[in-house]
């Protein structure tokens, strides 16, 4: 089985190169910006809108999917845009697009259509933003054709555009074949290379049985087995630290040598905590991916979970401090990114992942289906008000999931 493999490196340019990559990422920048431009130009036309642009995005993301795709239909293809290359480099403000790789910007033209828009149109994202070089993920140059213009010599990476040899740390061997590669920028300065390979692998289904997962708060996911995964509530963990230094940073002077020295801090203890938490993630889907053949979780939309209750000045919400812990703490969970982890790992490894519908699974008695909040007792005890079944509320929570994810699969079977 044919698989798309992503191994990433850190890079180690040159301040020569990291001169030049920041030049083509800004390149990029403006090209998506006036291609944006372009369509918001035909939105406001198709809709007869007259407002400013705050409204008009406004507009934009209350339309229903069926008017989104009707709107999206009239802006133009991402290679209608790429014409319109040329004739911007003819500008005289816009003549430093000539120093840019060509196939850089057409590729963010083609973000732009047909994978911004596309997203807007299904209702994942609102309406696509211009980039701005404040946010590191804004600089991002792809390189599509990897065979015909890059290379790899030992460890170095050999890119177009000027950028010549480029030294990375190889944390690991690259296997396959590459077909294309990204360079990005983080936070914290430092360049990334990542190269999509063609793997070619056979899934050995080394684990048995199936097993259900409750994901939580307090602890981070519960199985039907009874094994349990704490966690490692990263941001919990550093929450004061991270508050001390932005307040530090607060206090500094915008724009201001040790404001940029002290925003590279926070930069840092972000990455920290995200690194800690992947970390994580990484080793506890392996585990599971490899010591199951059927996995089943629940469907959640984080998204709507952690949802501001602020609510508006006319409507304002209720308890919206306790919620934005909650919020806090679901989000340090990363139970997508888990979802997401387990989803591909399951494949690679020739089991299966299965999403069940989440609603009343801890409150359900497994034993006799009996369901009432009154089953549960506690955040951590279960004892059915019916049978008199007794467990512990997250593995009977999971116990469930694993229930409805065979049953699903009968179902299709």
């Amino acid at each position: 089985m044919k698989i798309l493999k992503a191994y990433k490196y850190r890079l180690k340019p040159t301040d020569e190169q990291v001169n030049l990559l920041y030049r083509m990422a800004g390149c990029g920048r403006v090209v998506f910006n006036e291609s944006l431009e372009m369509l918001l130009s035909i939105a406001r036309k198709e809709l007869s809108f007259v407002g400013d642009k705050k409204a008009l995005y406004n507009e934009l993301n209350s339309l229903l999917p069926k008017d989104r795709i009707t709107l999206a239909k009239k802006f133009p293809s991402s290679a209608a845009l790429n014409k319109h290359l040329t004739q911007w480099k003819k500008k005289t403000e816009l003549s430093f697009l000539t120093e840019a790789y060509t196939d850089n910007l057409q590729q963010r033209q083609r973000d732009l259509r047909d994978r911004a828009v596309k997203d807007w149109c299904s209702g994942k994202r609102g309406f696509p933003v211009f980039r701005t070089r404040k946010l590191a993920h804004h600089s991002t140059l792809r390189f599509v054709n990897f065979p015909k213009y890059c290379r790899l010599e030992g460890r170095h990476a050999k890119l177009p555009n000027g950028l010549g040899l480029m030294r990375y740390y190889q944390s690991q061997p690259i296997q396959g074949l590459p077909k294309s590669c990204t360079v990005t920028l983080d936070p914290c300065g430092n360049w990334h290379l990542s190269i999509l390979c063609e793997v070619e692998i056979e899934p050995a289904r080394t684990g048995t049985g199936a097993v259900g997962i409750d994901m939580g708060v307090a602890k981070n996911m519960t199985l039907s087995n009874g094994v349990v995964y704490k966690g490692v509530s990263s941001f919990a963990t550093h929450r004061d630290k991270l508050a001390k230094e932005q307040r530090r940073l607060s206090r500094k002077v915008r724009g201001s040598a040790n404001w940029k020295k002290q925003k590279q801090k926070v930069a840092r203890l972000h990455k920290r905590i995200a690194d800690i938490r992947y970390d994580y993630q990484q080793k506890a889907t392996t585990e599971i991916s490899k010591t199951h053949a059927m996995v089943a979780v629940e469907a959640l939309k984080v998204a709507n979970m952690s949802r501001s209750a602020k609510g508006t000045v006319d409507d304002p919400g209720k308890n919206v401090r306790q919620k934005s812990g909650l919020n806090r703490s679901i989000l340090d969970q990363g139970w997508g990114e888990l979802r997401r982890q387990l989803e591909y790992k399951m494949t690679w490894n020739g089991g299966l992942l299965i999403a069940v519908p989440p609603h009343h699974t801890s409150q359900t008695c497994p034993a006799c289906l009996h369901v009432s909040a009154e089953n549960r007792t506690s955040q951590a005890s279960f004892a059915c008000v019916h049978c008199g079944f007794v467990e512990n509320a997250d593995v009977v929570g999971a116990i469930n999931v694993l229930n409805r994810g065979l049953a699903a699969l009968e179902s299709a079977a």
